[in-house]
């Protein structure tokens, strides 16, 4: 049988061992710009390929060490090669081949704006010039910069910024402005494009060529790129690992020199350049960049940690596989012999990356959705959760059916046993309660102020202590106020004695009107002064308790009107008061009973009944204790005013105690369990499903 002729542009050059040692080669097919790694057997055959003919080319083959190659090998590698476009196109069914795989490889015009919007490229510079005219300088200067000068900056900078942390630790609120969001993003483009260059240079340092640098949107979020696609061909698993950390090690080279750089700049843009460089930038590459599950410079460092090329593909197919194994036993032998501690590495990895990834696509779906208008977004949402979640599951599952007279008993059964089980949990309306947050406080607190700034003259009550309503609690005292009241009275007496002057002379009695209207405003402002005073003897405005007094309140102490000096808390049956979520609602009904737990330790539980649920949700909190910020269970958000805002729908719930319950002194916030409506998990899923799409079906 004759064999067709190579390309003659193909390269083949030797690449680092594998895994257990065994030599592999890289074969470049410099046309498409695409790298295959190949084994020892293949790389025989490759060799005296020239021979022509397929008897010739095993003989020849098999004439050096190494195992005997069969036709069945020689087959492989030439549907391989022929797979791949690697046979010479003079070949004619080589040449033949090429219409069908162009038909194949077309996508219609709605699969491309499907799926091309999510990743694509667009090369924008040849930096391989510019790289080999700097790089000798940075080959001759660039170690002694590194370990002398690089430790240096770093040092000086830390002491410098050291010695004005608040300062540099205050310039993260600037971030939070238009103005700093949009410097972010200057200096974020700026240190990825440093970020880019320490690849190019670390495979330039590598012997590699850099084929392109450019801009790559993902989710249309532009970032840039580097083609160094060539590292595929460096041996050296050190260059190799560089080239990988390059973008890193650059970025926080860019961040030592930007750090020093804001001690000494002067306050303005430049300033606040160097702060986003030194601190927040290389943060978001230390937290993406090194991501081991996303296909950036964490995910090949890995993959040459490992000396596991592929690693995505390989690992995915050995977890598939183990799966199947353990869920059905079908004996199939495993994809690549791999040793146990890698074996187990990549497994570990691979079901990581299965969760990240149905993570990271539902998140991406949702980022769809909320990028373009309602109708688009829900279609491309369905899309995208349809392509990259749902599709790969539902062929997994053809895969087990397709193969079900494979499946072994006594790997069938227990796996048949746990979907039973599953199907239970999920379909028994087994969920009979409901929880409600809530706060079980004092029916009746009043807070007790001081109506004006003064002076404390006696404390007249203790915390604890019962009083009576008007009962005194504080007396104060207002040296203003009685200033103010002594001069009123001179200005009366004063007022009064020359009425009595003009009424005696018959020649004054038209100023006696007068006189005597501002008599009557000094007396008002007399009154009025005198009603400030008596306030100021503070009393119990109901009967109750004392609470929350202030122990080191003391006689002579100054005290504003703002603060609370003390609670009198009302012996009136507590009330409860919570919040039901939307979802929660059709399984309430008026006169449901339970029981509310406190978060206090050492708190029995009380019985209450629900009385009454709102009618329509709350737009703000008015329960403080049950915000998220205060380290309550609900989300919230704070509006303009500071207002807590729910993220979801609540609706207030009065409820109420039912057992004997003592006084309170504090508020106590806890969980009302209320017996509900049964439902199963997949019924609360199915209607909650329901209610999203009634309430984004509005357009």
């Amino acid at each position: 049988m004759g064999l067709p002729p190579l390309r003659d542009d193909l390269q083949l050059s030797e690449a680092a061992p594998a895994f257990d040692g065994a030599p592999q080669w890289v074969l470049n097919d410099p046309l498409r710009g695409r790298y295959f790694k190949l084994g020892e057997a293949a790389v025989r055959l490759l060799r005296q390929w020239r021979l022509g003919e397929a008897p010739a080319v095993l003989a020849a083959a098999n004439g050096g060490a190494g195992r005997a190659l069969l036709d069945s090998d020689l087959e492989q590698l030439l549907r391989f090669l022929r797979e791949h476009d690697l046979i010479a196109p003079r070949d004619d069914e080589q040449r033949g081949s090429y219409a069908g795989k162009a038909a194949a490889r077309q996508q219609s015009l709605w699969q491309k704006a499907l799926h091309q919007y999510l990743f694509f490229r667009i090369p924008l510079w040849r930096p391989d010039p510019f790289l080999n005219r700097t790089w000798p300088w940075l080959a001759r200067h660039g170690g002694a910069l590194l370990r002398y000068g690089l430790p240096l900056v770093l040092a000086l900078g830390l002491f410098l910024v050291v010695r004005d942390w608040d300062r540099f630790i205050g310039g993260f609120s600037y971030l939070f402005s238009w103005s700093g969001a949009a410097a972010f993003g200057v200096a974020l483009w700026f240190a990825k494009f440093c970020h880019e260059l320490g690849h190019a240079y670390m495979a330039k340092r590598a012997g590699c060529r850099v084929h392109s640098m450019g801009i790559a949107f993902v989710v249309l979020l532009p970032m840039f790129y580097t083609d160094v696609s060539d590292a595929w061909r460096v041996r050296d698993r050190r260059s190799r690992l560089l080239i990988g950390a390059g973008g890193v090690l650059a970025e926080m080279l860019l961040a030592c020199v930007a750090l020093l750089a804001w001690s000494l700049l002067a306050d303005g843009p430049l300033r606040t350049a160097a702060f986003l460089l030194a601190s927040a930038t290389w943060l978001t590459t230390l937290a993406i960049n090194l991501n081991p599950f996303m296909r950036f410079d964490g995910y090949f460092l890995l993959s040459d940690l490992l000396a596991v090329d592929n690693l995505q593909g390989r690992a995915f197919a050995l977890c598939r596989w183990r799966l199947r194994e353990v869920l059905f036993g079908y004996g199939a032998p495993a994809p690549e012999p791999w040793p146990p501690a890698l074996r187990r590495r990549l497994l570990f990895w691979g079901y990581a990356s299965w969760l990240w990834r149905a993570a990271l696509f539902f998140g991406i779906a949702l980022a769809v959705y909320h990028l373009f208008f309602k109708a688009l977004g829900i279609l491309l949402m369905l899309v995208e959760l349809g392509w990259f979640i749902a599709l790969p599951v539902w062929r997994e599952l053809q895969f087990w059916w397709k193969h079900r007279e494979h499946a072994r008993r006594r790997h069938t059964l227990p796996t048949l046993g746990a979907l039973a089980g599953l199907l239970l949990v999920l379909l028994l309306p087994w969920r009979t309660s409901v929880e409600v947050p809530a706060v079980l406080e004092a029916s009746q607190v009043s807070e007790v102020h001081t109506p004006v700034a003064a002076q404390v003259r006696r404390v007249l009550v203790g915390e604890g202590q019962a009083v009576a309503a008007g009962e005194p609690l504080l007396e104060l005292a207002s040296p203003d106020v009685e200033a103010r009241l002594r001069i009123a009275g001179h200005e009366i007496r004063a007022l009064q004695l020359q009425i009595a002057r003009v009424t005696a002379n018959p020649l004054m009695v038209a100023d006696a009107t007068v006189l005597e209207s501002q008599l009557a405003q000094q007396l008002a402002d007399y009154r009025g002064l005198a009603a400030q005073r008596e306030r100021l003897l503070l009393r119990a405005p109901q009967a109750g308790v004392v609470r929350d007094l202030d122990p080191d309140l003391r006689a002579g102490q100054w005290l504003a009107p703002e603060p609370v000096l003390l609670r009198v808390v009302g012996s009136q049956r507590p009330k409860l008061r919570g919040y039901v979520e939307q979802q929660a609602l059709a399984r309430l009904e008026p006169g449901a009973e339970g029981r509310f737990v406190a978060e206090q330790p050492g708190l029995t539980a009380l019985p209450v009944r629900l009385v009454g649920l709102d009618t329509a949700s709350s737009a703000m909190l008015t329960l403080p204790l049950l915000a998220s910020d205060l380290g309550g269970p609900l989300a919230v958000r704070r509006d303009a005013e500071q207002r807590a805002v729910p993220e979801h729908a609540q609706y207030g719930a009065r409820l109420e105690v039912t057992g004997e319950v003592g006084a309170l002194a504090q508020p106590l916030r806890g969980m009302a369990i209320l017996h509900g409506r049964s439902e199963s998990m997949l019924g609360g899923f199915l209607r909650r499903l329901a209610a999203l799409g009634v309430r984004e079906s509005g357009f």
